[in-house]
């Protein structure tokens, strides 16, 4: 068994699924990104290997600490995945420890990029070698809430959006493996509408889907209007507390709003299947927030440690000082060298 010491606190390998999932299961503030199974799964479509570390102290296992360790080249990247809460759960009195602990880790991996988020705030003084952020999500409160009081929490227009999708005959369906080829296709037409890339490898969902669909606290389902699929969902729980991964519709149905009637039955499950709450996971902008508010979502602010080695520092500043260069000669009238950096 592979174990790294640090004071008292000890990092070693879970034996099993069952000995991560029990030793998860201590915390209330576990999330469904610690799940055995998803990570294990979601792993190699980000390039990443999942090292499942158990936390010890004074012999007891006391806590877990996943790591998606990405190789580059001789060096590694770690904890630095499109979704939030990768890190520790430990009790709050042995997080210094179990920082120092996985810093050490890290040096040992020769991390670039190490990262490590809570579901919630942490005091600064507790992260001792990483600098400190705090982000946000927004968090829909679901516990003893009937339909009626769920739907009086959102604002007229979604309930209103909910209604008539409803009486427009979209269905809610189990999905199947080419409901995540599309949606694929449709989360590829946003990324590149925004220039940006995919945050994960090609055939994830339908992977995912072949791996969790039976999974408890797993669901995956499809919106199907006159037998189209024109909306997809992948949500999961743990504990007492469920989220929404990853949501897509098509295009041409948006105005149409399949992707609201998708969010009305997420909470129905989540509720149904005894969460308190339902995390819609992050708010990357407003206009997301505002949209997440408008379901009758609080905000809830977390916190995530990030530190970057000296030489990763070194070569972003030179790769930032090419840029300039580069910015410099193309404002001059010429075009520059293609060094390839947008590639």
């Amino acid at each position: 068994m592979e174990r790294e010491d640090q004071g008292t606190v000890l990092l070693a390998r879970a034996g099993s699924q069952g000995e991560w999932e029990d030793a998860c299961a201590a915390f209330p503030d576990v999330t469904a990104f610690h799940r055995y199974d998803f990570l294990q799964s979601v792993a190699p479509s980000l390039r990443c290997q999942f090292m499942p570390l158990t936390v010890m102290f004074r012999g007891q296992v006391v806590g877990v600490a996943p790591l998606l360790v990405k190789r580059l080249g001789p060096f590694t990247s770690i904890n630095y995945a499109p979704f939030p809460y990768l890190g520790p759960l430990v009790p709050p009195e042995l997080i210094p420890a179990t920082l120092s602990a996985l810093r050490l880790k890290a040096r040992r991996l020769r991390a670039l990029n190490h990262q490590q988020s809570f579901a919630q705030l942490v005091p600064a003084d507790s992260a001792g070698g990483f600098t400190s952020v705090a982000d946000r999500t927004f968090v829909i409160p679901l516990d003893g809430r009937s339909d009626e009081e769920l739907l009086a929490a959102m604002s007229s227009s979604r309930r209103q959006q909910i209604f008539r999708a409803i009486r427009r005959g979209f269905e809610i369906c189990p999905a199947d493996p080419a409901d995540f080829r599309l949606m694929e296709v449709w989360l590829r037409q946003v990324f590149a509408a925004q220039g940006m890339r995919p945050e994960y490898r090609p055939g994830v969902y339908e992977r995912m889907f072949g791996a969790l669909k039976d999974a408890p606290g797993s669901v995956l389902h499809a919106v199907r209007l006159d037998g189209r699929t024109v909306a997809v969902d992948i949500s999961f729980s743990n504990g007492r507390r469920a989220f929404g991964w990853q949501a897509a519709v098509d295009p041409s149905y948006r105005s149409k709003h399949p992707q609201v009637l998708l969010v009305w039955h997420r909470l129905q499950w989540a509720r149904d299947t005894g969460a308190i709450e339902f995390d819609t996971v992050g708010a990357p902008n407003e206009g997301i927030a505002t949209y997440k508010r408008s379901f009758g979502a609080v905000e809830r602010r977390y916190t995530v440690l990030h530190t970057q080695a000296g030489p990763y520092r070194m070569a972003n500043s030179a790769l930032g000082q090419v840029r300039r260069r580069l910015l410099r000669s193309s404002a001059a009238g010429g075009p520059g060298p293609d060094l390839g950096l947008t590639q």
